[in-house]
C-alpha cells in the first residue's frame, strides 16, 4: 500500500514537473540561470575571503617574526603568494597544450564519424522520407523560435 502511494506521488510529481516545464520554460530557465549565478557568486566570495584570510595571516606572521614595516611586509607576502601559485600554474601551463591536442583529435574524429554516418543515413532515404525529414526539421525550428524570443 505504501509503495503504491509512493509511486503515485512520484508519478504525480513527474507529471507536474513536465507540465510546468512545458507551460513556463522561460521562467524555469531564468530560475536555473539565477541559481547558477548565485552559486558562482557565493563560491567567488568564499574564495576571496579565504585568500584575504591567508594574506592577513601571512602579514601578521611576517610582521611579527621579521619585525618589518607595512610596505616591506606587503612586498614579502606578495612574493610568497606568487611563489606558492607559480608551481601549480606552471604545471597547468604544461598540461593545457596536451589537453588541447587531445580534444582537437577527438573532435575531428567525432566530426568525421558523424558526418559520414549522417551522409550514409541521408543516402539511404527515399525522396518522400527526405521531404518528411526536412519538413519535420523546419517545423521544429519554427516552434523552437517561439521559445527563444
Amino acid at each position: 500500500m505504501i509503495l503504491n502511494r509512493r509511486t503515485y506521488i512520484f508519478r504525480s510529481l513527474v507529471i507536474l514537473v513536465i507540465i510546468t516545464t512545458i507551460t513556463i520554460p522561460d521562467i524555469l530557465m531564468e530560475l536555473a540561470t539565477e541559481l547558477i549565478h548565485l552559486i558562482l557568486e557565493v563560491l567567488g566570495e568564499v574564495a576571496h575571503i579565504g585568500f584575504e584570510w591567508i594574506e592577513s595571516m601571512l602579514d601578521h606572521l611576517i610582521e611579527h617574526e621579521l619585525h618589518t614595516e607595512l610596505h616591506e611586509t606587503q612586498t614579502i607576502v606578495f612574493y610568497i603568494i606568487v611563489s606558492i601559485l607559480a608551481g601549480p600554474l606552471y604545471l597547468l601551463a604544461r598540461q593545457v597544450p596536451r589537453f588541447y591536442l587531445f580534444l582537437k583529435d577527438k573532435i575531428q574524429v567525432s566530426w568525421a564519424f558523424n558526418k559520414a554516418e549522417l551522409a550514409l543515413y541521408w543516402h539511404s532515404l527515399s525522396l518522400n522520407e527526405r521531404i518528411k525529414l526536412g519538413l519535420i526539421a523546419l517545423s521544429g525550428l519554427y516552434v523552437a523560435s517561439f521559445f527563444i524570443m
